[in-house]
């Protein structure tokens, strides 16, 4: 599982974007954690790749 952080400097894509991502359902997290942090799965960002693919 990856952070948001780790995901942003993986893709290049900023926190600030995830974050918006998710809040209207483009790229929901695999889950969250008690703090309400977002973790991002490996299957979950190959199929975000996919979809953004065009």
């Amino acid at each position: 599982m990856m952070t948001v952080n780790e995901v942003s400097k993986l893709t290049g894509v900023s926190i600030r974007t995830l974050q918006y991502y998710d809040r209207i359902g483009l790229l929901k997290p695999t889950e969250y954690t008690g703090a309400g942090y977002r973790l991002y799965d490996d299957a979950g960002l190959e199929k975000a790749a996919a979809d953004f693919t065009v």
